[in-house]
């Protein structure tokens, strides 16, 4: 009982915690049940604002079937032109990016919102750090301790953002540079060791956090998390990938390298839902302030307990 006590008021210390903050946090969890009680706790004692009960899709591992049940969640994939389509999703695999910004840490933050058909997907990237990376190695080329470290999930090519671990996208109108809104992001993450070292953070056009989602853990393997609303209410979405920036200088925990080491993670295939101006769509009936607690869905060789939320 003492345990439980204690836990309860370290989480409702978090909570507050990540209602103020406006950072990826770095959350301790260190299994699937304390993932849940932390998110949830969040909600309950944060403020957590979240239009609807939000659907959880992760899995590690094997995470095809878990990506399969959100892609058809989401909806059709539609072309990647400019405006937008009103419904259905867009996803970004990385592996149509031209080789004059492959393996260079300059790669166009608006790339994927530009007004050309092919480009046109409506995320715009963000970092405190100095910039973003698309590889077609995982990686080797920047720090050759990395062969064998990373996987990606659709050959070849992987994402990173550079000099630190946390990123961001905001969703426009595809093409344009009008604020959107999606019904929900989900990522790939490859090489996740630790629970809490991958996560997304999802917030609405107010600004308002609708949750932090953990990733689980599948060290040297592949790791989905994704979230889905009814409507479109996910207008920035805050990725945390890793403890660390991959760099010459910096090594994954599971290297056999001497030296302060890591748990380093990069990003493959993005998907979300179709972007959608703001306020060009009203909130189903559904979609007002509703329960915290998340409706979960995952592989069963995700290793997290179906009822958790994670």
């Amino acid at each position: 009982m003492k345990k439980i006590l204690a836990m309860f008021a370290f989480c409702a210390v978090l909570g507050v915690t990540m209602a103020a903050c406006g950072k990826v946090p770095m959350a301790p969890a260190t299994d699937a049940k304390s993932a849940a009680n932390l998110y949830q706790d969040a909600a309950a004692r944060g403020g957590l604002e979240a239009s609807g009960r939000p659907e959880v899709f992760a899995a590690a591992g094997d995470i095809r079937s878990t990506i399969e049940a959100y892609r058809t969640a989401l909806g059709t994939l539609n072309p990647n032109q400019p405006g937008s389509f009103g419904a259905g999703r867009r996803e970004i695999n990385w592996d149509a990016v031209p080789a004059q910004f492959t393996n260079i840490d300059n790669f166009p933050a608006d790339f994927f919102n530009q007004p050309v058909v092919g480009r046109a997907r409506g995320a715009l990237f963000t970092t405190p750090g100095t910039g973003f990376r698309v590889s077609d190695d995982n990686f080797v080329g920047l720090n050759p301790t990395y062969r064998g470290e990373f996987n990606f999930f659709s050959p070849v090519r992987t994402f990173i953002a550079v000099g630190d671990p946390s990123s961001a996208v905001e969703f426009f109108v595809p093409g344009t540079q009008t604020p959107a809104a999606s019904t929900g992001f989900g990522v790939v993450f490859s090489d996740v060791d630790h629970l809490g070292s991958a996560s997304i953070r999802l917030f609405d056009a107010e600004g308002r956090s609708l949750g932090t989602f953990l990733a689980p853990a599948d060290p040297g393997g592949l790791s989905f998390v994704g979230v889905r609303y009814a409507a479109s209410v996910v207008a920035r979405v805050e990725i945390l990938s890793g403890k660390a920036a991959l760099g010459p200088d910096s090594f994954d925990i599971s290297s056999d390298t001497n030296g302060p080491t890591h748990d380093l993670v990069i990003m493959d295939d993005f998907l979300y839902g179709e972007p959608i101006a703001i306020g060009a769509q009203a909130p189903s009936s559904g979609a007002s302030l509703a329960s915290a607690n998340p409706t979960r869905r995952g592989a069963p060789s995700d290793g997290v307990s179906g009822d958790t939320g994670f």
